[in-house]
C-alpha cells in the first residue's frame, strides 16, 4: 500500500486540533510572565530624552523590554531634581521594581534609594571609573548601587581599527579630539587598534576647542566629545564620534557613532553580576547611508564588535 510523503507524518485531526488551541495559550501564558514579572526603571529627563531623540529612545526602551523579558519603564524627572525628588519619582511609579537604572549625574540620589531599599538593585552608568562623584560608595550587598562604565579601553581598540578603516590604505594623521587624557578614547588601547589596521596613521590629540590649520594629512577624526568647530568645518573628511546624539541631528561626513549612553549600556549593566564597580563595551553603530561601499560597511561592523585581542590588559 502506498503513501504519500506528506500523509506519512501528517498530526491526528484532534492532534492538530490541540495545538492550534495550545499555541494562543502559551502566548497567553508567556504575555503572563512578562506582566507579571516587576519591571525595571530606567530613570531619565527631558533634556536626555530631547538629545537622545524620542522615538529612538522608545525603540531602546522596547528592544530592552525583549531582551530582559520585562517591563522598562521610564521614570522621567526634571533636570534639575534633587535627590528626595527622585526618590519619591521613583516610588511613585512602582512599588517593587525588579531594578533600577540610571545616568552617573543622578547618582546621589540613585544612592538614597539603593540605601533605603537595599532588596532592589541599583545601578549607576557613569563616564570613567574612578570620576569624583563625592559619594561614600558602599561594597555590593551592602545597600550601595553598582557602578558600570564604559570600558574605554576595548571602545579604543574598537575605534583604532575603525578610524584606520575610514582613513583608507594611506598613511597620513588621524586627530582625535577630547578633553580627558584617557577618556573616553584610551590612548595607548586607541593605537593599537590604529595599528592593528595601518601602521602608517598618527594619532594626533587635542582638546575639543583646539584649532588645526594642517588639514592636508588628515585621513580621519575622532572626537571624543561635542567639538562643534569640527562638526561645523566645510570638508568631508570621514569621522568617528562619541555621542549619545541622535545620528540624525549630525552631519553627513560621521561616518559611525560610539554610542556609550545609559540605554547603550543598560543591557549589559543588567546582566553583569552585581561587582560594585564595573566596565562594559559602548555600541558603535553606521548611520544609514553614511557608508555606500558595501566592502568597507562589513569591515567596521566586524573592527566594533571584535573581541578584545590576546594579551590585552589595558
Amino acid at each position: 500500500m502506498k503513501f504519500s510523503r506528506s500523509r506519512q507524518f501528517r498530526l491526528p485531526r484532534l492532534g492538530r486540533l490541540a495545538v492550534r488551541a495550545g499555541l494562543p495559550l502559551l502566548v497567553l501564558a508567556a504575555a503572563g510572565v512578562f506582566f507579571y514579572r516587576p519591571p525595571v526603571l530606567f530613570v531619565s529627563d527631558t533634556g536626555f530624552d530631547a538629545l537622545y531623540g524620542f522615538r529612538r529612545g522608545l525603540t531602546e526602551q522596547i528592544y530592552l523590554s525583549l531582551r530582559l523579558f520585562r517591563r522598562v519603564e521610564r521614570v522621567t524627572i526634571a533636570e534639575n531634581a534633587n535627590p528626595e525628588a527622585l526618590v519619591f519619582a521613583i516610588e511613585e511609579k512602582e512599588t517593587r521594581p525588579g531594578a533600577v537604572l540610571g545616568p552617573v549625574r543622578y547618582s546621589r540620589g540613585l544612592e538614597r534609594y539603593a540605601r533605603q531599599r537595599p532588596d532592589v538593585r541599583v545601578t549607576v552608568i557613569g563616564q570613567g571609573p574612578g570620576s569624583s562623584d563625592g559619594l561614600n560608595r558602599l561594597p555590593p550587598g551592602e545597600g550601595g548601587p553598582d557602578f558600570v562604565f564604559p570600558d574605554a579601553p576595548l571602545n579604543s581598540w574598537r575605534a583604532g581599527r575603525c578610524a584606520a578603516l575610514l582613513a583608507g590604505d594611506a598613511g597620513g594623521i588621524v586627530l582625535v579630539f577630547q578633553e580627558n587624557r584617557d577618556f573616553p578614547v584610551h590612548r595607548e588601547a586607541f593605537l593599537a587598534g590604529l595599528q592593528e589596521e595601518n601602521k602608517n596613521l598618527v594619532p594626533v590629540y587635542l582638546e575639543l576647542s583646539s584649532s588645526y590649520s594642517s588639514w592636508g594629512q588628515v585621513r580621519c577624526v575622532v572626537l571624543g566629545g561635542a567639538a562643534e568647530a569640527y562638526l561645523n568645518r566645510d570638508n568631508e573628511v570621514p569621522s568617528l564620534l562619541y555621542s549619545w546624539m541622535d545620528s540624525a541631528l549630525t552631519p553627513s561626513k560621521v561616518k559611525v557613532i560610539g554610542d556609550d549612553s545609559p540605554w547603550a549600556l543598560a543591557y549589559r549593566a543588567l546582566r553583569t553580576f552585581p561587582a560594585g564597580e564595573t566596565s562594559v563595551p559602548a555600541r558603535f553603530r553606521i548611520p544609514p547611508g553614511r557608508v555606500g561601499d558595501s566592502g568597507l560597511r562589513e569591515k567596521l561592523k566586524k573592527a566594533f564588535n571584535s573581541p578584545a585581542p590576546p594579551g590585552f590588559f589595558w
